[in-house]
């Protein structure tokens, strides 16, 4: 069967950041976490349109409105690609299994983080029988290729970042790379998307986000970036970032951004070249940031207040030196407590995420990080356990 219609989802089991390859948190028990538009299923639609197929985005537990059955039957697709979580894997599954009963021959795809790392002998539970193919790496760097091959008729083993049963035994493909030059990528389709349902809990507004780099050179133990983005940090120009941000403005009428990077602010130069372009095309946005506390100039908050920049967030972690080392996060409690006034002078909002119960930590330590958040001027904080 040839693949000529994709519908590409995230499946209506509860809301979860599914598209956060390093934190799946689950939004309605949290407090603060926004839902996000679906970027990763936006970035791998436009791809499969350069190679001529016709794409639908559904985010089922956003568009509440939505019946997935119902759009299996009038959209009638060839393959189905699903975002999934780890800690919803397997309702998650359930849902290739519904279309399978509809259509047998549909092609399910599965892509996530989650198949980074999971071992191949996971896979032998029932619920796995109706996933064809799972993707692990950046989808959007491997989709079209998995398409092409199905269309094609090649062999299969030969794309990298898959997983696939053959034989009845599942095996993995060697990796793909990481895609190197980001200004490559097409934009995401946000034309498929519900724009006006991703909203900045700050304003109200239509809140999209925008990819500006992958990859982080820190070491800290507790994050996947090394595995899922790399140890390189690969950022797209300026000139392509602001395009895009010019591209949601013209077409969709969003104003506020949330600019995803792993470590937005560790290349000074390149910061202030975004918020150069950005003042230079007379674009008032409002956007957000995450931030290292180290390294952090003053200039380069400067310059992100200047362009708009309302409120960057930064990862503290912890109020104790030694738990900091532990966790080789490359910064101490004296860089947070510097970061954070910088912050305050140039008139940003902060907000502080800060996590308890590492391993090594009595309760003396937790008490210690909690005593900390409420010492240094957050506008916000946010604990994780």
């Amino acid at each position: 069967m040839r693949v000529k219609k994709v519908l590409l989802f995230n499946p209506p089991v509860g809301l979860y950041q599914r598209g956060e390859e390093r934190c799946q948190a689950d939004i309605e028990g949290s407090a603060t976490i926004s839902i996000r538009p679906p970027n990763n299923l936006g970035y791998m639609a436009s791809v499969l349109r350069l190679i001529g197929v016709n794409p639908l985005i559904r985010d089922y537990p956003v568009e509440k409105n939505r019946n997935f059955v119902e759009d299996l039957k009038s959209f009638n697709p060839d393959m189905l690609i699903m975002s999934i979580t780890t800690a919803t894997i397997e309702k998650d599954l359930e849902y290739f299994k519904i279309a399978k009963d509809i259509k047998k021959d549909i092609i399910t795809v599965a892509e996530g983080a989650h198949f980074i790392t999971a071992p191949l002998s996971s896979f032998n539970k029932e619920v796995y029988n109706f996933m064809d193919f799972a993707i692990y790496g950046e989808s959007e760097g491997i989709i079209d290729k998995l398409v092409d091959a199905l269309n094609k008729g090649l062999n299969i083993s030969e794309v990298r970042g898959l997983i696939f049963r053959r034989n009845n035994e599942w095996i993995r493909t060697l990796p793909s790379p990481f895609v190197e030059d980001l200004d490559s990528l097409p934009f995401p389709a946000r034309d498929l998307m519900r724009n006006e349902l991703y909203i900045n809990p700050d304003t109200g507004n239509p809140m999209a986000t925008i990819q500006t780099s992958r990859g982080c050179p820190a070491k800290c133990i507790y994050c996947l970036t090394p595995i899922v983005s790399g140890n390189k940090v690969r950022k797209r120009s300026a000139k392509n970032i602001v395009n895009e941000i010019e591209e949601c403005i013209n077409k969709y009428n969003i104003m506020e951004f949330f600019f995803r990077a792993d470590t937005f602010t560790i290349d000074n130069e390149w910061v202030i070249s975004v918020c150069n372009e950005i003042i230079k095309r007379n674009l008032k946005i409002k956007w957000v940031a995450n931030s290292r506390v180290k390294p952090l100039s003053q200039e380069t908050l400067e310059w992100m207040k200047k362009a708009g920049c309302y409120l960057v967030a930064f990862g503290i972690e912890s109020g104790s030196d030694k738990s900091l080392k532990l966790m080789k996060k490359g910064a101490t409690v004296s860089n947070a407590i510097k970061a954070v006034n910088m912050a305050k002078r140039v008139g940003l909002k902060t907000y502080c995420f800060f996590m308890l119960g590492f391993p090594w930590e009595k309760e003396e330590d937790i008490e210690e990080t909690i005593r900390f958040s409420k010492k240094i001027p957050c506008d916000f904080a946010e604990f994780h356990i």
